[in-house]
């Protein structure tokens, strides 16, 4: 037993190393999936209640959608905006404290397992620091996996604690214990397999029978198959396209399984050349099948004849048993996105580096041994620092995947969008047609081939590209769709066409405010006043009670608003400057709601921020104002006008 300074002492020098080693990784930008799960993810700002997020996917707002439900990683999202805005140094930090967390939570869950502090300690440091993490820690979206290594981890050590005491201390580490599995299940959706790790823990290290095994391990159990049921019911998530490996057979998804294990076990032994987005050549001949197969049986022979006994080698056994639990799920057997992805051996990993451990101390000399730890420990720490800054310039990071990957159809829709960014439009173009080129089925590299010709203004090419997309098996997301060609064709002149596009496009989704604005910019222009103010009041979103109070003022103000037709001349200013007068008449959730589409439509709008937190401050809704104005202030420090009203705001409450 270690007392409380020994593990205190163990936090900090964790807290530290992760701290050096990723200390660069703090002015990343955001990249690849941050884009969908938080730039565009209207969850994690403020206005949502917590029930929308506990019944939403991960990807709420994104026009691809998924069956993701991790609505603990949407959570901590909302918690690093409250703080931070669009900061990504934020972002960044959360992810190193968690991670920190996560390897401090190893030392524990090695030490209740071994008793033994020094290899608690050397298998915590190799976790902390090994560069396969840096997909779950330094890529803000890969936060899942430390989320769901943080409530595992826990749940098993409160397991543990539990079966080692008893009366009221069982009952309560019991129930702790399936708290952090809930939790950890709300996190990531591979904890379903967690009550394999417990009946390992029970089978081989203490070697219950059969019958009480299953006592204790159905509660845990009958979490996993509610759970499953829920997902499997009400919280299943209709999606644009299924998982990436679902049009695989399992007959070959299985063959591949001897591949991804040795490729995983390569990557433990030596992490180099990491990236995302990785390929795997499936065999195709019936030779490669045959060879396929033969090496899988000789894996499970041989899996079969290490596990099948308890009552030697009884870490190693169970430990064993920990890395397939949580790595086979995610080697393909599954059809989920991909067969190999860095970030799956989070978990796992742990096994590997304890077996480690007892590799050099069985083999080498006392000081041999304690310097090849500390070699590892460095090495893996300036791995991981350099691999931190491949993160920070987005297109070299997309190139060196396609280079490594030249059939990631995902790394060639990322590059595209890094080179439109920076307006090499034809660049671009290229990018996106190649990942359509390997994926026909891929909306988002039609979608935004789509955007970009009608952005440079190749309006014909941008509705033969719509076109194509309607076509295709989207589902859900064909309003946007039908709102997108509605554009063109406005654009093109065709505007009877516009309306039809336009109108079918609200049928299928009436929360498409700014497809509402369209329609409205389009009866003003047939002086159609009445038609207008009616579209430009649902593109505000107003519940409906509110709407039945202030309806009349809100048409009036609207209706003389709309006589200055300049003001349609670009949507944000339109909706900052409708909001400013809608504030001045005391219409003060109306006027928000404009402030608010003017922000999605330019986020870093900064008269539109202080607009929205002045009128948060009449309305006598104080902490809402005040993080309105500290959020532009740090987008634009120089903007004295927030300065002013938030020390103003701060002298009324040193008054009280």
């Amino acid at each position: 037993m270690v007392n409380k300074k020994t593990y205190f002492f163990a936090l900090i020098v964790v807290l530290c190393l992760v701290l050096l080693v990723y200390s660069n990784s703090l002015h990343n930008p955001f990249i690849w999936d941050d884009n969908a799960i938080i730039l565009r993810n209207p969850l994690i700002k403020e206005g949502y209640s917590l029930g929308k997020i506990f019944t939403s996917d991960l990807y709420y707002g994104a026009i691809s959608g998924s069956n993701f439900y991790r609505p603990m990683q949407t959570l901590s999202y909302m918690q690093d905006y409250y703080f931070w805005g669009f900061s990504p140094l934020g972002y960044h930090l959360t992810n190193i404290l968690l991670h920190s967390l996560a390897s401090f939570m190893v030392f524990v869950f090695v030490f209740v397992l071994s008793g033994e502090l020094m290899l608690s300690l050397f298998s915590a440091l190799l976790f902390a620091v090994n560069p396969l993490h840096t997909e779950a820690v330094t890529y803000i979206s890969g936060r899942a996996e430390m989320l769901m290594g943080i409530f595992l981890l826990g749940a098993f050590i409160l397991f543990v604690r539990k079966e080692n005491s008893g009366g009221r201390s069982y009952r309560l580490f019991y129930l702790l214990s399936l708290a952090a599995f809930v939790f950890a299940l709300l996190s990531k959706e591979l904890s379903v397999f967690f009550p394999l790790a417990i009946w390992a823990y029970l089978f081989y290290i203490k070697t219950y029978p059969a019958k009480i095994t299953f006592r204790k391990v159905f509660p845990f159990l009958a979490v996993s198959l509610g759970y499953i049921f829920l997902r499997a019911t009400f919280l299943k998530f209709p999606t644009i396209r299924p998982p990436t490996l679902a049009t695989i057979p399992l007959f070959l998804r299985i063959t591949v399984l001897p591949k991804v294990l040795f490729t995983y076990l390569k990557l433990l032994f030596l992490p180099v050349n990491l990236h995302m987005s990785r390929e795997l050549i499936r065999p195709t001949s019936f030779l490669g099948i045959f060879f396929s197969w033969f090496a899988l049986g000789m894996l499970v022979v041989f899996a079969v004849s290490i596990l099948r006994r308890r009552d030697e080698n009884k870490l190693m056994k169970f430990l064993c048993a920990w890395f397939f639990i949580f790595l086979l799920p995610q080697s393909g057997v599954l059809p989920i996105n991909t067969f190999v992805a860095e970030h799956f051996l989070y978990l796992s990993s742990i096994s590997f580096f304890i077996g480690v451990y007892f590799f050099l101390r069985r083999y080498l000399k006392r000081q041999l041994f304690l310097f090849s730890i500390v070699c590892l420990v460095v090495s893996y720490g300036m791995l991981t620092y350099a691999r931190n800054f491949e993160w920070r310039e987005p297109l070299l990071f997309f190139r060196r995947i396609v280079e490594l990957s030249p059939s990631s159809f995902q790394g060639y829709n990322n590059l595209g969008l890094e080179y439109e960014k920076r307006g090499e439009f034809q660049e671009a173009i290229k990018c996106y047609k190649k990942a359509s080129q390997l994926n026909p089925g891929l909306l988002e590299a039609h979608s935004n081939l789509a955007n970009l010709y009608f952005k440079t203004g190749r309006l014909k090419e941008a509705l033969d590209e719509y076109l194509h997309i309607e076509n295709m098996p989207i589902g859900v997301n064909n309003a946007e769709i039908q709102s997108s060609i509605g554009s063109v064709l406005e654009n093109q002149g065709l505007i009877e066409e516009a309306k039809h596009r336009y109108k079918a496009a609200l049928k299928l989704n009436n929360k498409l405010y700014f497809t509402h604005f369209n329609l409205a910019r389009i009866y003003l222009a047939e002086e159609k006043v009445e038609l207008s103010v009616e579209e430009i009041i649902s593109s505000l979103g107003l519940d409906n009670e509110r709407l039945k109070e202030d309806i009349t003022g809100i048409r009036r103000i609207i209706t003389r608003f709309l006589a200055e037709k300049k003001m349609f001349s670009s949507a944000a200013v339109f909706y900052n400057n409708l909001g400013v007068r809608l504030a001045k008449d005391g219409f003060f959730y109306a006027a928000n709601s404009a402030f608010e589409r003017a922000l999605e439509l330019e986020p870093f709008y900064r008269d539109a921020h202080f607009n929205l937190g002045l009128s948060y401050l009449k309305m006598g809704m104080v902490q809402k104002a005040v993080f309105q104005l500290k959020l532009l202030i740090k987008e634009d420090p120089g903007y004295y006008r927030a300065k002013r009203l938030l020390s103003q705001i701060q002298i009324k409450k040193d008054n009280k």
